[in-house]
């Protein structure tokens, strides 16, 4: 039987080839920590292919908004990001759930900009979370 770490580290293979092959890039040129937007190069578009491949390797689902809810976690809309802007314990919150985005995570971020914080490695968190049964991210 395989160990936990084995089969992480497995797992985070998948997701790095995952991500590779969305953006045409090698594996090599996809560390866990770099950010899929700024230093990858990542759209919306390619978030989409991502999620599907990863949908389709690990056999999982993840919906549409499921990464803002899991994000927000038992805070209201309210509390998360009144007049649009996310609150500082939201931003705490993010800084938890993200660490390796944590200097990204600044005040006057939007919900709409969490995209911009992910790296393979917050897509590993999720897929992990998944396969174990816990929320997203």
């Amino acid at each position: 039987m395989e160990s936990t770490r084995a089969a992480t580290q497995d797992r985070a293979t998948v997701v790095r080839e995952c991500i590779a092959k969305s953006l045409s890039l090698e594996l090599e040129a996809v560390p866990l920590d770099a950010n899929l937007m700024h230093d990858l190069g990542a759209d919306s578009l390619s978030f989409l292919d991502i999620v599907f491949r990863l949908e389709q390797s690990f056999e999982i689902q993840i919906t549409r908004g499921e990464m803002e809810r899991a994000a927000k976690g038992s805070m209201s809309d309210d509390e998360f990001a009144p007049s649009g802007v996310i609150s500082e314990a939201g931003l705490e919150r993010l800084r938890s759930l993200i660490p390796e985005s944590a200097h990204r995570i600044h005040p006057g971020l939007k919900p709409g900009q969490i995209l911009s914080l992910f790296t393979p490695r917050t897509f590993l968190n999720m897929v992990e979370g998944k396969l174990s049964g816990q929320a997203a991210v």
